[in-house]
């Protein structure tokens, strides 16, 4: 610790010796009381130390001068000199520290020198030599002082920190670069690291790295360059391991290897630390494929190892740390290669980390304890040594004793340790040689309690199972004490030795322990077979049927056991997983005075987990609103952890966002989302169930923004956070396989649909191929997957550009496709429609002409049209069904378009028809289902369906209509599945008429055509497709009849003041507010009125459909053809009878002057029309005028109509004059309607006439479309159908003198209407309105409709036809009977207004 001067001068060193002669002469000489002798023997003592200093020659200047320096100290002055010799006093004992150490020698030396640096004058230059000097020994003195302390560490910490600051002020006083500075640069790091050691602070290694790159950087030649780069790298390991950064630990390796590359070039030989530099470099090896489980630094440590550890002495040599970290990664690399003598090497060392341990040196050695234990027990399994059990009890008993591990860890030692002395004395007769050699905690009865410990945690989240069949981060240990083999192993045993039971008794009870154990012995349903399953169930089942609380226990259990199957499976067999829950239901109530109310709380979410999984598999909604419902009433049950809670709550709020998606909701959605969002954001992040919350989160969301781009919203911010696909497969892994599947494979679907360049899109198809290969064949996963593949493989094919890559990605795709198309199976699934129009696309795409590409994909899209009636059929009410067809009319006109394009117009009318008005046909085919199953045989399920209420006449119609309909979706199921299989295919409930049957329906009703408006698609010109009433089907060439069209898209999407537009609650019609087109109040500046757009699309209407069909149509006899239209998409808002042109005389010549033109919803509703046998009108009928009290004209109109034309009729609302049979109520109507009005005589006579004149509206609130406004209340186009459906009525004309009364409110092709309703309701012929009519035009219209149907005896088509050809009339003469107020009105009506009358329309008879 001494410093040395490098330079000797002979001359002065000569010099020095004869001036110490010459004071020593002197001092000889004096007294020794002398007060000058003091101050020469220091001056004696300093000329000898500086003779040591500068010669070396041997002892006897350094004693000389200590000699010297104790005599003058005796005594010694205080000034600047004496400060001096103190420091140089101070130096002569470091000195002779250096040649015998000793405290005292230590301690007098520090004192020395503090004193005289401390006496030093602070402002005399003369002493900057001596201070600097000063300086530097006391760094050195400090360093000593700190390395020769073994005392406690708050004591060496403060000697450290007092070493550190003396070397930073001594090296602040030199020039930097100096040999000193570098020198006390390089102390200041290793003493860094020596605080690091004491106090674990990496910003110490971090100043230490930083000390010895100065050292490196200044490159001095005088110092251990080598050496100080491995000091380096040993800082930077220290720095990089605590801050788990990955750049730095390599950078240490880098030095290490380094640092031996030079001590080699330097001296040709290894350096004494070589083994210290390799052995370390192992370790960050070590550290890296522990934190970032990179196995390429596994493998080279393990390499590294074998050499650095040949000699056992070496592994002697090793800390627990490192023995601990080389025992873990030898154990993996030698599980990974299946060599048990490596691993038991691994152990070995493990063992000897843990023997040698020091918590106060190495920290808390539990950590290092379990892992003992756990490669012991796995290695049992193997080689059953009882020393590997010892191991694991004792490994056990210290994790215990420590404080560190809690929690499910803690539990597991518990349950290890207690199964090694188990096991010790069950297999190998050893047992404790007193009960209190077993720790408490490790005691049977505290083990137990410990397990179900571990269960409770997963049940509140604390704990997680992992299903990971192996793992990419550490295979070899996992292989060991992970994976489903052990769960197997445990069934195995189970199950053999339930095999051998032959007590009924003690075969039950066991049964029902391995089936309510499947989840942890069988968690991907692989290991079990169907017959040891099935084995178990009959024998839990057939045992204690006369116990109630059994045979709870028993259905519960098989109950959840086939629901899991279930779920992974095809969901075929979800009915009979809820009986099973029924009958424990069932069972509990009757035994029900003991009773486990957590048990019963179990079952429950059993059936919500099952009406979930129903619901989203057979495409039911009632089943994910029951469910729904279900779960409102199980959340706040006390038996429901907090974490459950959390969980399904999450799960609820992501299928509630998918329904808000379907009903068109997009606020609700935007809440759900925010719910489920809010709840992954809280889960645990090593929680597995988290990338299940992702996964309906991404679900959602994907929805969501499919909805916002249907109504022109922006979609939802980025979601923060998205896993990497690797990150996904991770997560994913930890999940039973049904689970991961579902995972790997809707994150695929959500990513395809999110790509925008290649490389996303191949990985979205690698995640939907890998949850594809990891499903069963046959189950409901395999078949979404591969049609989502399917698609996926068509999707990329269409992106190639070598015809190879092109047709490889087409024919992987097709194959897909008719998997799913074929598994599928008919149109009871709910992918049978979307798989099979892919398949068709798929084929189309092809089109070779060997394999007749074209005619395949156009009948596969034919055929996959029936799905879509099937999931409309299958709803349990109109607001169901509406959004399960929400999509079939635009597949219905794609495929159309495919028949078109091929000329097979046959088909062409199936596919227009088969997806047109299936709301309508739902309505319709429930009244009927009884009398079809009766029909066919099935009598029992008639009597359910009559059983649900659906067929009976309810007591009070409103009420019955206002509650949910009680005919569920699985009735529904059945029932389908009984009207369309084996041999009752001549139930056509799934197809569409043909053009025969149309062609007879026509004849029935004296029309000459039905006539299809298809507008232009992409690939094909708009075309009228007209059926004949011989059955022939022409197409007729309409090239400018677009949807796209500017008088269609304006007269669509600009609304005048007062107009409705579909989807917004808007002022209903007639009289409430000025009607645009005829009054000027209210306009808006450069928005057309509604005259002025109905004229623009009216003459539009004249050339691009009604002209060339006239031609068509033209006769020799000149009659006017009778024609039957139906407008697909937004040609139904168009009045194509009043489409016009200008004559020869400049007036106006319509349609109507032209044809006979009515409308159709479909096909099958005219048909269904067709065959009600004709109502000869009696006199029966109910005119409901203005209810509301705010439509005068209405009031006069229906006040004239009744008195004029039905004198035996009733009047509900208000007249002009004289008393109402009623105020105008829905029940007043729905009573007449269903013949249960006792008030009415003719109320149950054929051929009734309604008239109403009131208020209509379009607007989609709570499921509700179109409705009337009554007095009191409102009445629903849904309540109608729902209500008084199928055709049952006795109507003979329904008269809707109400504003857009003929206008659908769920989509244009559904045609849904109040019009279409109340033919549904079983009215033979109907007249409404395509828009909001003007209220005194309207009334006059009506006045002279109902004129020409009583007094001329015209049919309702014609009669309306005549009326409006009267309002066209400029010489037309006022009828007799109309009143003086409507007769004013009428002498003012413009007939090219045609707001004022063409809004009317003819629908059926």
């Amino acid at each position: 610790m001494t410093i040395e001067d490098p330079h000797p001068d002979d001359a002065f060193v000569a010099e020095l010796r004869t001036r110490r002669e010459e004071v020593l002469d002197t001092l000889s000489a004096m007294a020794a009381d002398d007060p000058e002798a003091p101050a020469l023997c220091a001056l004696a003592g300093e000329l000898s130390y500086r003779l040591h200093l500068l010669t070396e020659d041997g002892p006897d200047d350094l004693q000389l001068a200590a000699q010297a320096f104790e005599l003058a100290f005796r005594t010694p002055g205080d000034d600047g000199e004496w400060a001096a010799w103190r420091i140089a006093f101070g130096h002569v004992r470091a000195f002779q520290y250096d040649s015998e150490p000793g405290a005292e020698l230590l301690d007098a030396a520090w004192e020395l020198l503090t004193e005289g640096m401390a006496a030093l004058p602070a402002d005399d230059a003369d002493h900057d030599v001596v201070r600097e000097l000063g300086r530097q020994l006391l760094a050195a003195c400090a360093k000593q002082r700190y390395l020769n302390c073994d005392g406690p560490v708050p004591q060496r910490v403060g000697l450290l920190d007092e070493a550190l600051r003396r070397h930073e002020a001594a090296a602040d006083a030199l020039e930097p670069g100096s040999e000193e500075a570098v020198a006390l640069t390089e102390a200041l790091g290793y003493l860094h690291m020596e605080r690091n050691e004491l106090l674990c602070d990496p910003a110490d290694a971090e100043a230490a790295a930083v000390h010895y790159r100065a050292v490196l950087d200044a490159g001095l030649p005088t110092g251990d360059l080598p050496l100080v780069r491995y000091s380096l790298g040993l800082a930077l390991m220290v720095h990089g391991r605590v801050r788990a950064d990955r750049d730095e630990l390599e950078q240490a390796r880098e030095e290490f290897g380094t640092a031996l590359l030079q001590a080699r070039q330097a001296t040709g030989r290894q350096p004494s630390w070589a083994w210290d530099a390799g052995i370390r470099s192992a370790l960050i090896r070590f550290f890296i494929w522990a934190q970032w489980k990179d196995h390429a630094h596994a493998v080279a440590a393990e390499v590294e190892l074998t050499d650095l550890l040949a000699d056992p002495a070496d592994v002697e040599r090793l800390t627990p740390v490192f023995l601990d970290g080389f025992g873990r990664l030898l154990y993996e690399r030698a599980g990974v290669r299946g060599d048990g003598a490596g691993q038991d090497r691994a152990i070995g060392m493990i063992r000897r980390a843990v023997d040698i341990w020091e918590p106060e040196r190495d920290g808390a050695v539990t950590a290092t304890a379990l892992f003992l234990a756990l490669f012991q027990q796995s290695r049992y399994r193997e080689d059953p040594d009882p020393l590997r059990l010892h191991d694991v009890a004792e490994a056990c008993a210290l994790v215990l004793q420590g404080e560190e591990i809690f929690g499910s860890l803690h539990k597991l030692a518990q349950t290890m340790g207690s199964w090694a002395w188990l096991t010790l004395e069950q297999e190998h007769g050893i047992t404790p040689e007193s009960p209190e050699e077993v720790p408490e905690a490790m005691r049977a009865e505290n083990a137990r309690i410990a397990f179900l410990g571990i269960l409770d945690d997963v049940g509140e989240g604390r704990g997680f199972l992992d299903f990971s069949d192996t793992d990419d981060d550490f295979p070899g240990i996992f292989k060991g004490i992970g994976g489903t083999a052990r769960g197997a192993e445990v069934f195995d045993l189970g199950y053999e030795r339930f095999a051998a039971l032959e007590d009924d008794s003690e075969r039950a009870f066991l049964a029902l322990s391995l089936l309510s154990h499947g989840l942890l012995l069988d968690p991907h349903g692989t290991h079990v077979t169907e017959a040891q399953k099935t084995e178990l169930i009959d024998a839990a089942l057939s045992h204690g049927q006369d116990d109630p609380s059994w045979q709870r226990r028993a259905h519960a259990v098989v109950a959840h056991a086939r629901l899991r199957e279930e779920i992974s499976g095809s969901g075929l067999g979800m009915d009979a997983v809820l009986d099973h829950l029924t009958r424990a239901e069932a069972a509990g109530a009757a035994g029900a005075a003991d009773q486990d109310d957590s048990f019963g709380h179990g079952m429950a979410l059993s059936r919500f987990v099952a009406m979930t999984h129903r619901g989203q598999t057979a495409g039911t909604a009632d089943d994910m609103e029951a469910a729904g419902a279900l779960w409102r009433e199980l959340r706040d049950n006390p038996h429901m952890t907090a974490y459950h809670r959390r969980v399904f709550s999450a799960q609820q709020a992501g299928f509630d966002a998918q329904a808000a998606v379907q009903r068109g909701d997009l606020a609700a959605a935007d809440g759900h989302i925010a719910q489920l969002l809010a709840a992954h954001a809280d889960l645990d992040p090593d929680d597995s169930t988290r990338i299940e919350l992702w996964t309906l989160l991404e679900n959602a969301r994907s929805a969501r923004d499919r909805l916002a781009d249907e109504l022109g919203a922006p979609p939802a911010p980025p979601l923060a956070g998205r896993p990497s696909a690797a990150q996904l497969r991770r997560a994913a892994r930890e999940l039973p396989r049904d689970h991961r599947a579902w995972v790997l494979g809707d994150n695929g679907i959500t990513r395809f649909l999110r790509a925008r360049d290649t490389t996303a899109l191949t990985e979205a198809m690698e995640l939907l191929q890998e949850a594809y290969d990891l499903v069963d064949e046959g189950s409901d996963s395999r078949l979404r997957y591969a049609h989502c593949l399917g698609s996926g493989h068509c999707a990329l094919a269409s992106v190639q550009s070598l015809p190879t890559a092109r047709a490889r990605h087409l024919a992987q795709g097709i194959t897909l496709l008719e998997s799913a198309f074929r598994t599928a199976g008919g149109p009871e699934h709910r992918l049978y429609a979307a798989a099979g129009l892919a398949l068709g696309r798929a084929y189309r795409t092809r089109g070779e002409l060997r394999r007749d590409d074209k005619g395949a994909g156009r009948r596969t899209g034919l055929d996959a049209l029936r799905g879509h009636a099937w999931a409309a059929l299958l709803q349990s009410g109109t607001e169901h069904a509406a959004q399960a067809v929400k999509q079939a009319t635009t597949t219905a006109l794609e495929v159309a378009g495919w028949c078109l394009r091929d000329n097979a117009l046959d088909e062409a009318v199936q596919a227009l028809d088969a997806c047109r008005g299936l709301l309508l046909h739902a309505a319709t085919t429930s009244r009927t289902v009884p009398e079809r199953l009766v029909a066919a045989g099935h009598d029992a399920l008639a009597g359910e369906w009559r059983a649900a209420g659906l067929a009976s006449d309810p007591a009070d119609p409103l009420a019955s209509m206002r509650e949910p309909l009680s005919v569920p979706s699985a009735l529904r199921r059945r029932v389908l599945a009984a009207l369309t299989g084996g041999d009752l295919l001549q139930d056509r409930l799934l197809e569409p008429p043909a053009p025969d049957e149309i062609a007879a329906a026509l004849r029935t009703l004296r029309k000459d055509a039905l006539v299809y408006l298809v507008p232009a698609g992409d690939d094909t010109p708009g075309t009228a497709v007209v059926v004949t009433t011989t059955g022939a089907v022409h197409s007729v060439p309409l090239p400018t009849l677009t949807e796209d069209a500017a008088p269609l898209r304006e007269y669509v999407r600009v609304p005048a003041p007062g107009a409705v537009r579909l989807g917004e609650p808007a002022p209903d019609g007639r009289d409430m507010g000025p009607v645009p087109g005829w009054s000027s109040a209210g306009a808006r500046p450069g928005v057309p009125s509604l005259r002025q757009r109905l004229d623009r699309l009216c003459g539009w209407a004249w050339y691009a459909g009604v002209r060339p069909l006239l031609d068509v149509f033209a006769t020799r006899t000149g009659r006017a053809p009778r024609l039957v239209f139906v407008p697909m998409g937004t040609l139904g808002l168009v009045p194509w009878h009043a489409a016009w042109e200008l004559g020869p005389d400049g007036r106006r010549r319509y349609a109507l002057h032209e044809a006979e033109i009515s409308y159709a919803a479909s096909a099958r509703l005219l048909c269904d029309v067709a065959a009600r046998p004709e109502a000869v009108h009696s006199g029966a009928a109910l005119v409901v005028g203005n209810p509301t009290g705010d439509l005068g004209w209405a009031g006069a109109e229906a006040d004239a109509v009744q008195r004029a034309f039905y004198p035996r009729g009733r009047f509900l609302g208000r007249r002009e004059g004289g008393a109402a049979d009623g105020p105008g109520t829905p029940q007043e109507v729905l009573s007449w309607l269903n013949g249960a009005d006792p008030d009415d005589p003719d109320h149950a006579v054929e051929g009734g006439v309604l008239h109403l004149a009131c208020h209509a509206s379009i607007a989609r609130t709570g499921g509700r479309t179109a409705h009337l406004s009554l007095y009191g209340g409102e009445l629903s186009a849904e309540e109608l159908t729902d209500a008084v459906g199928g055709g049952r009525g006795r109507l003979g004309l329904v008269l809707l003198a109400a504003c857009r009364s003929h206008v659908s409110g769920r989509g244009h092709n559904e045609a849904y209407s109040l019009a279409t309703a109340f033919l549904v309701a079983g009215a033979r012929s109907v007249v409404g309105s395509l828009w909001p009519v003007p209220d005194d035009a309207t009334s006059v219209l009506m006045f002279l409709t109902h004129h020409f149907l009583r007094a001329e005896g015209e049919p309702p088509a014609k009669a309306l036809r005549r009326a409006q050809l009267w309002m066209l009339d400029p010489e037309r003469e006022l009828p007799p009977g109309l009143p003086a107020r409507l007769a004013e009105r009428a002498r003012h009506i413009d007939p090219d207004d045609l707001s004022a009358w063409a809004g009317f329309t003819h629908l059926g008879q």
